[in-house]
């Protein structure tokens, strides 16, 4: 978005508020890996509002019946007012400045960690038990999750790395994506945030439930697929411990209302395991590509933790999936050689 867009998208607000845009003061904010910006309206008598400003490859339509289902469930999003989605001006709810991330920053008891696990698991449970998203929202199908894999031989390997893929590592990925294919569609599906991390919830002082936000792509897809977005967060890293201490919490919010029969912990853990190496390998991908196509190079410093959990889920389960060992052997010993030299890696 340029400045004339700016202009453009406060004159809109100064309609909707009846008042002169002189009278307004725009603060740009952060904003996250799109090409969304977000700007604080300041009004003359000091009310506030977020005017988000949102190019038309951003799946305008879907946040805002994403946004107007969740809302109708009371699920806690920011409320949006007005949207023009034909140019991209959404009007919403000023939520703040301080992320999940950002109170966990702030917190250093244990037991008010937990609190604040525990309140984003509960808004999850709530999320993922809605219906009536089944028939509004696409499904994390075989098609969508393969193309995710691609992403990283496609930009992590390929662009990044410059490695040069041989028809028998070619061949091992394939294996691999197969069977976090399948894994991903044993799971109970439910709708999916898709983006459930630190940086897209947002707390207030007064209350432990985080408010969602990025919530455009969300999808119907496999149960355990948020609690690792969470859990196994690349920003927030917490040893497997306390990992599954929370999603022990979350497994049992989801038996207690019916959702998982009592017997299914085994399986669930297994589930958050393969879903989230899913995640993080299309990680790779994404964040190499937001580097070299979206000029945002930042994200690759964590891409040192996302090569942690990779390789903690590959050992988990490489017993029994034996696709998933052959994979991270061949990646620890014609990957990481070439990823270890990266600046971005050794300043990690």
């Amino acid at each position: 978005m340029n400045s004339d867009e700016h202009r453009e998208g406060l004159a809109w607000l100064a309609d909707i508020l009846r008042c002169s845009t002189e009278s307004l003061v725009s603060e740009l904010i952060a904003g996250d890996a799109s090409p969304r910006k977000f700007y604080r309206i300041t009004t003359a008598d000091l009310q506030t509002h977020i005017l988000m400003l949102s190019p038309a490859t951003e799946n305008n339509e879907r946040f805002v019946l994403v946004q107007r289902l969740l809302e109708s469930k009371a699920i806690p999003v920011p409320g949006l007012p007005r949207a023009d989605m034909r140019r991209g001006y959404f009007l919403l709810e000023d939520l703040g400045d301080i992320t999940f991330w950002q109170a966990l920053e702030n917190t250093p008891k244990a037991v008010e960690v937990d609190s604040l696990y525990h309140g984003a698991l509960s808004v999850l449970a709530s999320l993922q038990v809605i219906r009536s998203a089944d028939h509004v929202l696409p499904r994390y199908d075989y098609t969508e999750l393969k193309r995710e894999l691609d992403v990283c031989p496609d930009w992590f390997f390929s662009k990044v790395l410059r490695l040069d893929l041989d028809k028998q590592a070619v061949a091992l990925f394939g294996a691999f994506s197969e069977r976090l294919i399948d894994a991903a569609h044993a799971q109970p599906q439910v709708l999916v945030h898709r983006d459930y991390h630190s940086r897209n919830l947002m707390m207030s002082s007064d209350k432990l439930t985080p408010t969602l936000i990025d919530f455009q792509d969300a999808i119907i897809g496999p149960v355990c697929y948020d609690a690792a977005s969470l859990l196994k967060d690349v920003y927030v890293v917490w040893p497997r411990g306390r990992q599954l201490e929370w999603l022990a919490h979350y497994w049992r919010l989801l038996t207690e209302t019916g959702q998982l029969p009592s017997d299914s912990w085994a399986q669930f853990i297994q589930w958050f395991d393969l879903i989230g190496l899913q995640r993080h390998v299309k990680i790779l991908g994404v964040f190499s590509r937001l580097w070299l196509r979206d000029d945002k190079p930042g994200y690759m410093r964590d891409i040192p933790v996302v090569i942690g959990y990779i390789r903690e889920a590959c050992i988990e389960w490489g017993d029994d999936f034996p696709e998933l060992l052959l994979f991270w052997d061949w990646f620890e010993k014609e990957v990481m050689p070439t990823a270890s030299r990266q600046n971005w890696y050794a300043g990690s």
